[in-house]
């Protein structure tokens, strides 16, 4: 999961969430908009600062695509659950869908 850490840069209140298998796996990842100014904190922690869990996050997710594998992103802020697909470029291709970031022009 180091790799895909490194991957995927989003504001802080969007949290890329992996299931794999039977498990959610929560993303660190790095964020690149901070509006609310919070300090780094654990993800138990800023998600307690908008006022949900893990545990109610991934129930929600759940929900989603009847809980398949694949990616899933989180709006912590908004309480919005969305899913991505299966790989981590489904991610970026969300993010832009929801207004955030852009799709880079490729020079030759």
């Amino acid at each position: 999961m180091d790799d895909l850490d490194a991957y995927i840069v989003a504001p802080v209140y969007y949290r890329v969430v992996r299931r794999c298998g039977t498990q959610w796996h929560f993303v660190k990842g790095e964020s690149f908009y901070n509006p609310l100014n919070l300090p780094r904190m654990s993800l138990d922690d800023l998600f307690a600062s908008f006022g949900i869990t893990l545990r109610s996050a991934a129930s929600e997710l759940r929900k989603i695509n009847g809980g398949k594998e694949g990616f899933y992103l989180v709006d912590i802020m908004h309480k919005h659950y969305y899913y991505c697909g299966n790989f981590p470029q489904d991610v970026r291709e969300k993010l832009i869908e929801l207004g955030i970031g852009r799709r880079e022009s490729i020079l030759e």
